[in-house]
């Protein structure tokens, strides 16, 4: 069953959400753990989250910018003739 434009795009949204939450409890995680001084994990927490935060929206903009390009272009193909004139 194929899912209609607005799903789709629905679905691929979805789909970055998760992989986002994911990626900032992974990254947090890892960074607590490679923080040598406790005084600074407050600030790499911070840092991390906001960061893989904008990297995650990054990503899905191009993707959802490069879907709906697809979804309705702009430039149609023009075909013309490279033959020469035959009124000379």
């Amino acid at each position: 069953m194929a899912m209609s434009n607005g799903s789709s795009i629905l679905v691929g949204t979805i789909i970055y959400v998760v992989l986002g939450v994911v990626a900032c409890f992974g990254f947090n995680f890892y960074v607590t753990k490679k923080t040598k001084n406790p005084h600074d994990v407050p600030e790499n927490r911070t840092i991390t989250l906001v960061s893989v935060t904008i990297a995650t929206f990054c990503v899905w903009l191009m993707w959802v910018v490069a879907y709906m390009a697809q979804m309705n272009p702009i430039i149609t193909p023009e075909w013309e003739s490279h033959q020469p004139n035959e009124e000379t």
